[in-house]
């Protein structure tokens, strides 16, 4: 009879980003990866926990170069190699702003696909963080809100504020309007309209920062907020 072909082991080195990190066996990792090559993917660091030695990097917020051996079909992959390409030490340092980064790594550890590079999403990602580590970062709430929008738009879920999702009928920019972020944007009146009534100006600011072209006024944040989270948790749960 024919030997069986074992499946080849992949080895990918890449950028990544940690976003969760569990105690697995007595001595092992489990760790959540969002790459740049691969998007997110599941890994173990074996021997982690009784020697620091091998991987002394594996911590949130910093920009990581780590290496990865995949297997076909295997459900995690192994993690060989973690070191820490771009520190964020001032991020790190600032509770406010570790709070907003860990709301961000944790949307995109609850809505990336596995196994596939998300090139937008990395990037904006990757922003945010940097801009948290700056010393004259802007509030660190609005530029969340800022990245949360336009998360949107990488992930292919932008929302729509010009017209109705549901019929098309185009939305005066005049007047005020209904959104429901769970079915991506405004709905108008006579198609049952949303839960969230946008007045004309905030509506044009939230478009704008979506479209990356103006900063989120610190008025309009938990309103940009709550459409993000609202949009998320939609596609999250399969809505």
């Amino acid at each position: 009879m024919p030997r069986s072909v074992r499946p080849r082991t992949e080895r990918l080195r890449t950028g990544a980003l940690l976003v969760r990190r569990v105690p697995f066996g007595e001595a092992d990792l489990l760790v959540g990866l969002f790459t740049e090559q691969g998007g997110l993917i599941s890994a173990t660091a074996r021997g982690a926990r009784r020697s620091a030695k091998r991987f002394p990097a594996l911590e949130p917020m910093h920009l990581l170069r780590v290496t990865l051996e995949i297997r076909p079909g295997a459900e995690l992959a192994q993690l060989t190699e973690a070191a820490i390409e771009r520190p964020r030490l001032r991020l790190a340092g600032d509770l406010g702003r570790l709070e907003v980064a860990g709301r961000a790594l944790r949307w995109v550890r609850e809505i990336a696909p596995a196994h596939t590079a998300e090139p937008a999403a990395w990037r904006e990602l990757n922003q945010l963080l940097d801009r948290l580590d700056e010393v004259t970062a802007a509030p660190p709430q609005a530029l969340l809100a800022e990245t949360g929008l336009r998360l949107l738009v990488a992930f292919g879920w932008g929302l729509e504020l010009t017209q109705c999702v549901r019929c098309g009928r185009a939305c005066d920019t005049t007047q005020s309007a209904c959104a429901d972020p769970a079915r991506g944007g405004l709905v108008c009146r006579a198609c049952g309209g949303g839960p969230v009534v946008l007045r004309p100006e905030p509506r044009e600011r939230l478009l704008a920062a979506m479209l990356g072209g103006a900063p989120i006024p610190e008025d309009d944040v938990p309103l940009a907020l709550d459409l993000v989270e609202g949009a998320l948790t939609a596609h999250a749960s399969g809505g």
